[in-house]
């Protein structure tokens, strides 16, 4: 660092965290930001009335001769705006006097030697850049240590004083830290608060995420202190940040191997290694020797998979149907859903991801619900819609309720992002959400363009939908729309005059399925 730049103010927490304070004991320690300028070393109350602001002032044995001089204390070092008090540990601290601590929002710290701990705050005050060096360099050795995003982020939440950092997607989701700190909702008034962040590359280069800090009492020197630490992170950051989606992405090819085999029935092979032994199954057993065949359910039992007695699959699909990089998004979508509610894995599939529940007295109801709920809470880097299947006992339930759940997750999926379906409501339509519905539409375009070319095209398309899904009754069709039976009449008759037949038999499935594409909310616009 640069020893012409202004140095900036230290803060109580600064000197508690990493400075001559490091062994105090800390009453009233949510107040700790005060800036401080100075060391005042009094030894009667005359000379606490005369404390510069913002100056710590260190209370000598020979004036604390009981409880009544810390408080009386205190009292000076609010009326005088003093930026703490320290005192020595041989008085007693009671509860009146935290209190009153907590009321002032002054902060009373304890120490053995008061005099000498005021030689060393005055040495800290008077050269900031040598305190913050040794910060820097504690966070960098303890980045060394840490393996993990989260270990890497909570040094920085532990270590530095006043600062909340979290590292957040390009999205802005959530992937260690704190919320406060990468989220919109920041606590208390904005000028409080301070943000620096810094990006943090990939592999390639491109940043792949960004890591936060919230400073609660910035100051150019102490922002850029922060900064520094926060650079120092990057690269211990993107490594982990490769081998948590490295080892992600391997686990998901795994996973995903073994459940196209649970769902296909067939027995599965199990792999050597390049020397020619067996492998090793995903709880760290070994696996059967080479060209051992196992059934699928043996498999899955090995892998630790909850594969037997009443289940209930869910499918989790990106909602909508704009293209998505499934497998970009699968390490942030997995990492996201670790911690569900359920003991079976999230598997990547062609179209989502594959999980399931267990339980005795399950229900797709009550799965239904946790799944929405999970959608609401984690912090996914794409939008999810989820289908639940049914209840099923043992693979063949599970193979039947994982079917069940791709379906219905294909009909919320339209719906838009957040959105859960039972297969067990859809009934029927749940055919219909494997339906084409972009190519449909286009179809359907084309067979209904004379009515499509009416002023009045949406009332008619409703009004035929209506018809057809009431078995041609014109007073249910009616009571659906909300209108008269002769309102019905009469646009039936508009309807024959675009050329559409009603009474056709041949053409009532052609024009149901037409009508479906058509009011689809994601059937393309034209």
């Amino acid at each position: 660092m640069s020893r012409h730049r202004p140095c900036g103010q230290l803060t109580v927490a600064q000197l508690v965290r990493f400075g001559p304070l490091s062994g105090a004991r800390v009453c009233a320690g949510n107040h700790l930001h005060r800036p401080v300028t100075g060391v005042g070393l009094v030894s009667d109350l005359d000379q606490a009335r005369r404390c510069e602001p913002q100056t710590a002032m260190v209370v000598h044995p020979a004036a604390a001769h009981g409880v009544w001089a810390l408080e009386a204390a205190l009292r000076c070092a609010w009326e005088r705006n003093a930026a703490c008090v320290v005192a020595p540990d041989t008085v007693p601290v009671s509860g009146s006097t935290t209190q009153l601590a907590e009321r002032l929002r002054m902060p009373l710290l304890t120490v053995p030697d008061p005099a000498g701990i005021a030689l060393e705050m005055a040495v800290a005050i008077a050269d900031t850049e040598a305190a913050r060096a040794r910060l820097i360099a504690r966070c960098a050795v303890l980045f060394g240590e840490r393996f993990s995003l989260r270990g890497i982020v909570g040094v920085i939440n532990s270590e530095v004083p006043g600062v909340i950092a979290a590292l957040v997607t390009k999205e802005g989701h959530l992937l260690a830290g704190r919320a406060a700190a990468g989220g919109g909702d920041l606590a208390g008034p904005a000028e409080d608060h301070h943000r620096v962040t810094v990006p943090v590359p990939s592999a390639d280069g491109r940043p792949w995420a960004t890591l936060v800090a919230r400073i609660n009492t910035p100051s150019p020197a102490w922002a850029e202190t922060v900064e520094t630490i926060l650079r120092l992170a990057r690269a211990p950051l993107a490594s982990a940040g490769a081998g948590t989606r490295l080892s992600l992405a391997h686990q998901g090819s795994r996973d995903r191997l073994l459940m196209e085999t649970l769902l296909t029935g067939r027995p599965a092979q199990q792999p050597a290694d390049e020397d020619g032994r067996h492998g090793v199954g995903h709880d760290g057993r070994e696996s059967l020797p080479r060209g051992v065949e196992q059934s699928p359910e043996e498999i899955a039992r090995d892998a630790g998979w909850p594969v037997d007695g009443r289940l209930v699959a869910v499918y989790l699909r990106p909602a909508g149907w704009e293209p998505q990089d499934l497998d970009a998004a699968a390490p942030g979508v997995t990492a996201a859903w670790q911690a569900d509610l359920s003991d079976a894995p999230l598997v990547p599939l062609e179209h989502g991801w594959a999980t399931w529940f267990t339980g005795a007295a399950l229900t797709s109801e009550q799965v239904g619900q946790q799944v929405g709920r999970r959608l609401e809470s984690a912090r996914i880097p794409i939008p999810l819609s989820a289908g639940v299947g049914d209840v099923g006992e043992g693979m063949a339930g599970l193979r039947r309720s994982v079917t069940e759940a791709e379906l219905a997750a294909a009909a919320a999926s339209r719906r838009g992002g957040r959105v859960v379906e039972l297969y067990g409501r859809l009934g029927p339509r749940a055919v219909l959400a494997a339906l084409p519905v972009a190519e449909l539409a286009t179809a359907a375009r084309t067979l209904l363009a004379p009515l499509l070319a009416d002023p009045k095209a949406d009332v008619l398309l409703a009004t035929l939908a209506a018809l057809l899904d009431c078995a041609g009754s014109t007073g249910q069709a009616a009571a659906r729309l909300g209108v008269h039976r002769n309102t019905i009449l009469g646009r039936v008759e508009r309807i024959r005059a675009h050329g559409v037949d009603l009474n056709a038999p041949e053409q009532r499935l052609a024009l149901h399925v037409a009508c479906h594409a058509l009011l689809d909310p994601a059937a393309p616009t034209p």
